[in-house]
């Protein structure tokens, strides 16, 4: 196990985590000698991971959530070292969404089966940028990139201590009901898409977000572009009986949905505009550029 680390985030899955590592150990115990980062702060994880590449690691495999996975992303290719690290994942967080996308068993022991023993294969990410010239703020984002009610929603979890199984279904039914549509700009591939009032714009590299809504279910994860999806303005009524729909993936054939593939994306906020939402994580509501990264990953599976 010279060329693999783990890394195990203890505070996701509000410490689910913690207690699956704990017991592939036990059922494991080979692996009481692997190199180990088990680091709840993602600053502190992320130099430790970064010191056990540059000692020679070539496979990750990181136990958490979607967060967990954009921590590792982020590191992965802010080094350069997207197509020469492989990653595997064992799903432990609230939604780890990107494994549904990828066909992760939800079993963690067959999880690290398919981590250890899985062909590494392309998987695409979006290099997300806000600001210009030296202020300009760059983040990485292997599953989703989304702004309106999202933003709202994620707020709202990762506030949380403690998150359960109805965790983004009850935040999200929380959000529709104060939310109040946001106003942006958006192009796709250089070209004007939409302007006006949002419920909802994601950017998907993977099906799933707020663990299983099948916001994108046309997407995949090594295509090489972005499924757009935009919920322009609607009466609130309407939004809460559409929400099956979003669990469903039928929400595209609405008229008040706008879908497109696409390379590039930006979005611009006319207006006051809650956080974006970045594979799970909140960021500031700046206008920002979307750029795919075709294969910029190697997923393990």
């Amino acid at each position: 196990m010279k060329q693999l680390v783990f890394l195990v985030n203890p505070a996701a899955g509000s410490g689910r985590a913690g207690t699956v590592w704990d017991g592939l150990v036990d059922s494991h115990p080979e692996l009481r000698a692997a190199p180990l980062v088990r680091e709840s702060d993602p600053a502190i994880a992320g130099g430790k991971l970064l010191q056990a590449i540059t000692g020679g690691a070539r496979r990750v495999v990181a136990l958490g959530g979607d967060g967990t996975a954009h921590m590792v992303t982020n590191v992965l290719l802010r080094g350069g070292m997207g197509e020469r690290v492989a990653l595997g994942l064992v799903p432990a967080g609230t939604g780890s969404d990107l494994c549904r996308s990828l066909g992760i068993p939800d079993a963690p022991g067959a999880a690290l089966q398919l981590a250890l023993e899985g062909e590494p294969r392309p998987l695409d990410a979006f290099e997300v940028r806000s600001g210009a010239g030296p202020e300009a703020q760059v983040r990485y984002v292997v599953n989703t990139a989304s702004a309106g009610v999202s933003g709202v929603v994620v707020e709202a979890v990762n506030a949380l201590t403690r998150r359960g199984a109805a965790t983004y279904l009850l935040a999200t039914v929380k959000a529709l009901l104060r939310y109040r549509p946001v106003r942006c700009r958006v192009t796709v591939d250089g070209e004007p898409f939409y302007e006006g009032p949002i419920f909802l714009l994601a950017a998907a590299n993977g099906v799933t977000f707020g663990k299983g809504m099948k916001v994108a279910p046309r997407a995949r994860t090594d295509d090489g572009l972005a499924d757009v999806v935009l919920v322009g303005d609607m009466r609130r009524w309407e939004l809460v009986f559409r929400l099956p729909q979003l669990y469903l993936g039928r929400h595209l054939e609405s008229r008040r949905t706008l879908f497109r593939q696409a390379r590039r994306l930006t979005c611009e906020p006319l207006g006051p505009f809650p956080p974006y939402e970045l594979d799970g994580d909140a960021a500031a509501p700046d206008p920002i550029e979307l750029r795919v990264l075709p294969g910029a990953l190697r997923i393990l599976r």
